[in-house]
């Protein structure tokens, strides 16, 4: 599965980067969501525990939720959109382990 994200000018964008996809969402009115890959896993607001998939909170009216690790696959001629793959099975384990967070590698790997 693969999808396309868009991508800042500071975000480290180049094809083969991995990181942790992150959906925020302002819950205004306006509910706009965005997608960013992180250099990190993001940690729940509560017990400050890192999550691989799942809600981890809302700060500032804006709720967070870990979707797992993505690789950028190719960015386009712009340079403002990446199309991202996700990882499983024996390349995310060994992504998390080197990332060191073994921890997060999913039981069903």
């Amino acid at each position: 599965m693969s999808k396309w994200i868009d991508v800042s000018d500071n975000e480290h964008t180049e094809p083969g980067t991995i990181g942790y996809l992150v959906d925020t969402r302002n819950n205004d009115n306006r509910g706009a969501m965005t997608l960013s890959l992180r250099e990190r896993p993001l940690r729940t607001n509560q017990s400050n525990e890192p999550r691989l998939f799942g809600w981890c909170g809302e700060t500032n009216n804006r709720s967070r939720t870990a979707l797992g690790v993505w690789k950028i696959v190719r960015v386009n001629k712009a340079g403002d959109r990446a199309q991202i793959v996700k990882l499983d099975g024996a390349a995310l384990a060994t992504f998390l382990d080197a990332d060191g967070h073994p921890d997060l590698i999913p039981a069903t790997v």
